[in-house]
């Protein structure tokens, strides 16, 4: 095995095909892990065939590489090496959902809808850029190991009304092609919406509509024979998806879906109207080695796993320290991050030692709210186009998995599909910290805490706080994950290098593991789309109900005035005249360990501030008003007093301002 190709040092063999190899490899310039996808050029027929594979690469890489979208693999480079043509591009840890099909795995409606969920939003946004993507098949779409999708494989893509054929060629899987692809017609999208047709048509009935032993029998069931029932294969199903599956393959395209969008409105209409428990199975919790195969499915690859026991992990690391500080006046009024007249007051709107039990209970009985674990996917595929690649685990994770393969292997029976609520699984490479939640750490430093779903108090009681902060009503908060500190100058400068944005200010206070400051709401909103996009999770701005379900008590400590080692705030000689490195302060966790919650920095929330919407909030998973002037920011800072750094304390901003008191947090959708 070559030790690297390009600029990239390669690990390890992922897959093999008939063609090439793909491959492990590190971009040493950035310690981001790749899967390297490659083509041997002395196996292609003289200069044409170069040629021919060389456009097929660079268009893969330009097809994908123009869009940004979650669910679609990353392209980061291309080029040749030594008798090879390669593609850098995303790691994935997971396996194709051909190899799922291949190993006859039976699909929940609700785990099918939340597939083509992720699917149907990455393809309608390829639409949208005028990108057919053309060769949509189950070995082109990777399951994570969280059912986060990923679809890869854009090496026949075009711009939308194009042509099929090259050079007498049919390009694309034939038991998925549409009618209009197999006779070298122009194409839209809607010939992607009749592949996404034969693939739900076969998640349902595990059954391909299209079945033939030869190509010729394939091609004339899709032009010409009649679709069987679902119910010749399933008789459990609503007789609604019928008509479902039928309009995404039919023959004409104008008969067809539109777009993703409304084919998936029509599979949620009937699958969201079957009962929960008649959807869902019982699963054990286990991982495994994850088995990448070649086109003829044999093993040619193991990634080593470990078998895992709920909330028994290996920690990952947690952000370093350092800095020094500086301040810029500019006050909006009172309920704003400037500082007021009453910031250092100690009239303090408290939490009743009532709620606070009451709080305690929430967080405690939140472990066991979302109900049974489920199981992982078994392996990974890799198809004749060598489609193996995406997120790679944090490398400490990696070396705990690998001292326990032994054990793994043993344990690598395959098992169900994960249950799509709750999605344990998105815990693989987590810890408990020491209050007993899960963390994750990211490539980047990123640690995010597991917030567990439950009921809490948000909001002061009466006769306590300010008038925005009533009432204090109980809400319900579905699983998520909250950011363990706030996001440092070290992280927020990376994501600045790499898509060109200038650096924010520091007031000369230092960089490195300070909390970010002089951001504005834009600024942050497109951090957390870049996070995502490198890591294809759904980060985002916290909620403010988020927030405060994981801030809570009256202080993210509990209810007794602060000391110099909880907290960074005005008039306490806890040695930092400004901002402080994250994390200092880890006496002042709140109840899920989450650090830095009151005062350092105040932090933007995703939500629009209205100062009466604690009136109207809703119930559950609370969002926040549709549209307003200011954005929430709660918390506090570094020259904020007791009554603003108060967990209930509501605040906010114009989105455009940068203030050297206002930074940030992430959150990450639990799914």
């Amino acid at each position: 095995m070559m030790d690297k190709i390009g600029k990239y040092t390669i690990s390890g063999e992922i897959g093999k095909g008939g063609m090439g190899v793909v491959y492990r490899g590190l971009d040493p310039m950035i310690g981001r892990s790749v899967a390297v996808k490659t083509i041997r050029l002395d196996i292609l027929k003289g200069e044409s065939g170069r040629e021919d594979a060389l456009k097929r690469f660079r268009r893969e890489a330009q097809a994908a590489g123009n869009l940004s979208h979650a669910n679609i693999v990353t392209i980061y480079d291309v080029g040749e090496h030594e008798g090879l043509i390669y593609i850098a591009m995303e790691f994935i840890d997971g396996c194709s959902l051909e190899h799922l099909l291949q190993q006859k795995r039976k699909f929940t409606l609700q785990e099918i809808t939340h597939l083509f969920g992720q699917i149907g939003s990455a393809l309608d946004y390829a639409h949208r850029q005028g990108i057919v993507h053309r060769d949509i098949k189950p070995a082109n779409i990777l399951v994570g190991r969280d059912l986060k999708v990923s679809i890869v494989d854009f090496g026949i893509a075009r711009t939308a009304a194009s042509t099929m054929t090259q050079t007498g060629m049919l390009m694309g899987t034939p038991r998925y092609m549409s009618p209009e692809q197999i006779a070298g017609k122009k194409v839209d999208n809607r010939s992607d919406i009749f592949s996404l047709g034969a693939i739900l048509y076969e998640l349902l009935t595990q059954h391909n509509p299209f079945a033939g032993e030869s190509i010729t029998t394939v091609i004339y069931k899709i032009m010409h024979a009649e679709l069987p029932p679902l119910s010749d294969f399933n008789k459990q199903l609503p007789a609604g998806l019928e008509g479902v599956v039928k309009k995404a393959l039919a023959r004409d395209a104008d008969a067809r879906y539109r777009s993703c969008g409304e084919l998936l409105a029509d599979l949620k209409k009937y699958s969201l109207a079957v009962p929960e428990e008649a959807t869902l199975r019982e699963s054990n919790y286990h991982d495994h080695d994850t088995k990448l195969l070649n086109s003829s499915g044999n093993t040619v690859a193991s990634a080593s796993g470990k078998r895992r026991r709920p909330l028994l992990f290996f920690l990952g690391a947690l952000l370093g320290l350092l800095a020094v500080a500086f301040f810029v006046y500019g006050p909006l009024g009172r309920k704003n991050v400037q500082p007021s007249a009453q910031s250092g007051e100690l009239a303090l709107p408290a939490t009743t030692p009532t709620d606070a039990g009451s709080e305690a209970k929430d967080v405690a009985n939140a472990e066991t709210a979302s109900g049974q674990p489920g199981a992982l996917p078994a392996g990974a595929s890799e198809s004749p186009s060598i489609n193996v690649l995406a997120q790679a685990p944090a490398a400490s994770a990696v070396q705990d998995r690998g001292q326990t393969a032994k054990a793994d292997s043993e344990a690598a029976a395959a098992q169900p599909i994960p249950r799509v609520q709750p999605d344990e699984s998105l815990a693989a490479a987590a810890a408990s910290n020491k209050k007993g939640f899960l963390e994750r750490i990211f490539f980047n430093g990123t640690v995010m805490v597991q917030i567990r779903q439950g009921n809490c108090t948000i909001g002061s009681p009466r006769g306590q706080g300010d008038d925005d902060e009533h009432p204090a009503h109980k809400v319900f908060i579905s699983d998520f994950w909250l950011g363990k500190t706030e996001v440092t100058f070290e992280q927020f400068d990376l994501f600045c290098r790499e898509t060109g944005r200038p650096l924010p200010a520091d007031e000369g206070w230092g960089r490195g593991s300070r909390p970010v400051i002089n951001v504005s709401w834009d600024d942050v909103d497109s951090y957390c789309r870049w996070l995502a996009q490198k890591t294809g999770r759904n980060f985002r701005l916290p909620r403010e109900a988020e927030w405060e379900k994981a801030a809570r008590e009256k202080y993210p400590w509990g209810w007794s005035p602060p000391t110099a080692s909880q907290v960074n705030m005005k008039g306490k000689t806890d040695g930092f005249a400004f901002t402080a490195p994250v994390g200092s302060f880890a006496s002042g966790a709140s109840p899920y360990g989450i650090l830095d919650m009151a005062g350092n920095v105040w932090e933007w929330m995703a939500d629009w501030y209205d100062p009466g919407y604690y009136q109207a909030a809703a119930s559950r998973d609370s969002q926040g008003p549709a549209a307003g002037k200011n954005r929430v920011v709660r918390g506090g800072s570094w020259r904020d007093g007791l009554e603003l750094i108060r967990s209930a304390n509501r605040s906010s901003e114009l989105p455009d301002r940068r203030l050297n008191v206002l930074g940030f947090r992430v959150a990450m959708d639990y799914r």
